[in-house]
């Protein structure tokens, strides 16, 4: 078992504490060399780690700390050092309380202290051995050739003096309008502290996250304050509204605003109050001082070279008695309170030229803007010559501003007395140019306000305006190659796509500038020229910049990647750039035969060296090359090797014999009219079988047979018989007398069975019935049958008188009676009937009826009236598809006339 060690270990490094301290304050108070300070540091730091390390570790720890006095000790003196660390963090200024984090985050906390105290160090250290003398400013100067404005202005630049470029240069030529040179000074300073590190809100430059204000109080408003955001098609965030945009919308100048002004000129800077204002208190006491004026002049300093999305440096702020300095910088999270005054609606704010000012002032400081009068816009009512705030105060104050350090570095602190007048003159004067611009407008308009209102409606557009962050899209590295006149292809177009994107990701990921990371000009040359090594993508870049040094390796697999892309034409099309391209007209016809595809004789680069049906000999002259002579074959004919049947292999004798015949018609020459002879009688033939067969198909389709040609038949007789005479009278006359009932007529129903009766359906073609009079029926005896019975059909005429009707002997009563019977229903179903009708071959002679194999019961009970209705009902079933012709049918071949003649 381990020794316990001696009660003064634990307490060894506390007790350390009190030398350290104890020279602490001997070097606080008699100066002491670096040297000896430094080794006596050296000395307490390795006494306290070398009994630190003599406490004891793991299962030794747990033993010892089942004493309850080595534990209460151990406690005291833990809560001891915790609490002299804890004072140490607070005065580096070092959030949160080291007792209550856990073990972790303990150790993360002395770290950073630690960091804190060891940069503070080395910055001491390089002060007192004269490294560091502060922050010297430097001074770049450039010439800029202006045009003079009015007179030549008297330069200090002699023509001796030497310049870059050829555009500086003076003109000798005469007629040459005089130029003033203007010295354009870059004004910054070397090892300027980044400001982005102390912000306490830490800025936001993804993409995905759209600009959110960070408004928490809104005065003077007239709808409470609402972050309202605004949603894309996805259900994506992509703004938010403005937060003073219903008060922009209500807001009406006042009428003191709309009258004439009456100017007073302010007094020079130099007898003018400035106020620098870097804290929170001078900042609340010039809100109470800018509370009380009604019109308040501002301008805003700005840079964007060393930021991604650009920083406010200053804001400077005027009024008809005093001036004002904002620092931004370090007043960033407290400029909100500023809204009290600037949303005031009856405190008039002038800007000039105010687009990117309120952008600016609502994405850093919070702060929105209502009832301003835009410089800018007012002149350009006016149409004057130039818009620019310098010709505006030399226009109405004969004022020559220097213009010279508009490229200074705004994030100098603290500022030099040049860049704090420069700041001054851009609001110094501007109250007083509003009173000028008002009176202008008003008297352009001959004291109506029209123009004046509208140039208040454009400003308060202007304060409408929302900031959005920069965005880039898939096709954004195109824009830089419509700018330019080169023409890249594939492999190009996607380096430069690559490093496009890279330069965009590290400049929000550094909060650099594009021209910072990689400007676009070296961005287009690396693209362009596509270097192998990494020393030709540093040979693009003069001066190289730093971000380009630190991430070579990327850009070089990004430019390898491009390499290795299978080249193709090139991808940026006309009709991109330009949008319609007019097609070059060709002269070629490509339908002639002279023309081919494969001639690329009119290209520049063509060989010759490609095989040709002509050769050349040894002395260079063209020869046509030797055909070799096919040999006859022996064999008319070979036979297959594989056949899909199974045949002989050899061919017979009546096959050579065919094949033979076959060979000697081919070869024979006819001439074109002999084969359309020799072919026509196969045609006719052909297309007569083709007629037949529609004929059969069109007659089985049919339910009803077609009609016949109209045949002009009348069946007369060898030997003529006297006709009755009942058959002389008129048809109406003859059908009354048929109907009426005789004694004389015997029963049906005692009548023979063998009586012959006539066929209600005949075979043969129906002969088609002309539209003529209806003919009468005259039946007489053939003269080759003695049979009285025989139906003979002849036109029956009418006459105009009837007759009187003589006496019936007792043959003619038979045929009436038998007329009563069968006509009426022979003739029904002999129509009714679907077998075609045949007619007689021989028309001129008539043939005599066979009633032997008729069937005379079914007629029992005498001759019946044929209806119409009946007929009609049976013609128009279901399958009757041609129903005008039953009609027609139905009043040749039925009584219906008749019946209409006896209701009559």
């Amino acid at each position: 078992m381990p020794q316990p060690p001696k009660q003064n270990n634990p307490t060894q490094p506390e007790e350390s504490t009190g030398p350290e301290m104890d020279v602490n304050a001997q070097t606080s108070s008699e100066p002491i060399d670096l040297i000896s300070f430094t080794t006596e540091a050296y000395r307490n730091v390795v006494a306290a780690t070398r009994n630190c390390n003599a406490f004891p570790q793991g299962a030794a720890r747990s033993l010892y700390l089942s004493y309850p006095g080595y534990a209460r000790m151990l406690e005291e003196q833990s809560q001891r050092v915790l609490g002299l660390i804890n004072k140490v963090l607070k005065t580096e200024n070092i959030s949160g309380d080291i007792k209550r984090r856990q073990g972790d985050e303990q150790l993360e906390m002395v770290q950073e202290c630690n960091d804190i105290l060891f940069e503070r160090i080395t910055t001491n250290l390089d002060i007192i051995s004269g490294l560091r003398r502060g922050n010297p400013h430097m001074v770049v100067e450039t010439q800029v050739d202006v045009q003079s404005t009015s007179r030549p202005a008297t330069s200090t630049i002699t023509k001796e003096t030497p310049r870059a470029g050829s555009w500086n240069r003076y003109s000798t030529a005469p007629g040459t309008p005089s130029r003033s040179m203007v010295s354009a000074r870059l004004f910054t300073a070397q090892n300027i502290m980044r400001p982005q590190m102390q912000f306490k809100v830490p800025v936001d430059n993804s993409a995905q996250n759209p600009f959110k204000p960070r408004l928490k109080e809104k005065p003077n408003s007239l709808k409470p304050l609402a972050l309202l955001p605004e949603y894309d098609d996805a259900g994506n965030v992509v703004s938010f509204l403005h937060p003073y945009e219903f008060e922009l919308l209500k807001f009406e100048p006042p009428k003191e605003q709309l009258q004439k002004q009456k100017p007073l000129l302010p007094a020079p800077p130099a007898q003018t109050e400035l106020m620098l204002v870097d804290n929170v208190e001078t900042l609340k006491q010039a809100l109470e001082e800018l509370r009380q004026a009604p019109q308040i002049a501002i301008d805003v300093e700005h840079h964007s070279y060393r930021t991604f999305m650009g920083i406010t440096c200053l804001v400077q702020m005027s009024t008809r008695t005093k001036d004002y300095i904002f620092d931004t910088l370090t007043l960033r999270e407290d400029m909100h309170i500023l809204n009290l005054v600037l949303t005031d609606p009856k405190v008039l704010k002038i800007l000039h030229g105010g687009d990117l000012d309120i952008e600016w002032l609502q994405r850093d400081l919070s702060l929105y803007i209502v009832n301003m009068f835009d410089t800018h816009r007012a002149a350009k009512a006016l149409n004057m010559a130039r818009l620019s705030l310098a010709f505006l105060l030399k226009h109405y104050l004969d004022l020559d501003v220097d213009k010279s350090l508009q490229l200074a570095d705004w994030r100098m602190r603290p500022l030099p007395q040049k860049l704090i007048d420069y700041a001054r003159q851009d609001t110094h004067y501007l109250i007083y140019v509003y009173e000028r611009l008002t009176n202008d407008l008003l008297q352009a308009e001959q004291g109506q306000p029209q123009a004046l209102r509208m140039v208040y409606q454009m400003s308060t557009e202007v304060c409408k305006k929302r900031y959005t962050k920069p965005h880039i899209g898939p096709d954004s590295h195109l824009d830089l190659v419509r700018k330019t006149k080169r023409s890249f292809d594939n492999r190009q177009l996607c380096a430069l796509r690559g490093i496009f994107l890279w330069r965009d990701a590290t400049a929000r990921q550094e909060d650099e500038s594009y021209g910072y990371v990689l400007p676009n000009h070296m961005m287009l040359q690396i693209a362009e020229s596509l270097p192998r090594e990494m020393q030709g993508i540093l040979a693009c870049c003069n001066p190289i910049p730093p971000l380009v040094r630190q991430q070579l390796h990327t850009l070089h697999q990004i430019v390898l990647r491009a390499r290795e892309q299978p080249l193709v034409k090139p991808l940026l099309e006309a009709s991109n750039i330009t949008g319609s391209v007019l097609l070059q007209t060709t002269n070629k016809d490509y339908n002639s035969k002279l023309n081919c595809p494969h001639d690329f004789s009119h290209q520049e680069e063509t060989r010759d060296d490609l095989p040709t049906l002509l050769g050349r000999n040894g002395s260079g002259k063209l020869q046509r090359p030797s055909k070799p002579k096919l040999e006859a074959p022996s064999v008319p004919l070979v036979a297959p090797t594989l056949s899909l049947f199974k045949r002989q292999t050899a061919s017979t004798q009546e096959e050579q014999l065919r094949w033979l015949c076959a060979r000697k018609e081919s070869q024979t020459l006819r001439m074109p009219y002999k084969r359309y002879m020799a072919i026509l009688p196969l045609m006719q033939q052909q297309k007569i079988e083709q007629t037949a067969k529609e004929n059969n198909e069109l007659l089985k389709r049919r339910l009803c047979p077609a009609e016949p040609a109209p045949v002009n038949i009348k069946l007369e007789s060898t030997t003529k018989v006297d006709e009755d005479p009942i058959y002389k009278l008129p048809l109406k006359e003859q059908l009354k007398r048929k109907h009426q009932p005789t004694a004389e007529q015997p029963s049906l129903a005692k009548r023979n069975k063998n009586e012959e009766k006539p066929s209600a359906s005949v075979s043969g073609p129906k002969p088609k019935i002309k539209s003529e009079p209806m003919p009468a029926i005259d039946q007489t005896p053939n003269g080759e049958d003695s049979d009285d019975d025989a139906v003979i059909e002849v036109p029956i005429e009418k006459s105009a008188t009837e007759n009187p009707t003589p006496a019936l002997s007792r043959r003619q009563q038979k045929r009436q009676e038998k007329n009563k019977r069968f006509k009426a229903k022979a003739r029904m179903q002999a129509q009714s009937s679907n077998k075609p009708v045949q007619l007689p071959t021989n028309t001129a002679t008539a043939q005599n009826f066979d009633y032997k194999n008729v069937d005379f019961r079914q007629f029992q009970g005498g001759a019946k009236r044929a209806q119409s209705t009946e007929i009609k009902s049976q013609m128009r079933g279901k399958s009757r598809h041609n129903n005008r012709n039953n009609k027609q049918f139905n009043k040749l071949f039925t009584f219906s006339k008749i019946n209409k003649e006896r209701k009559k």
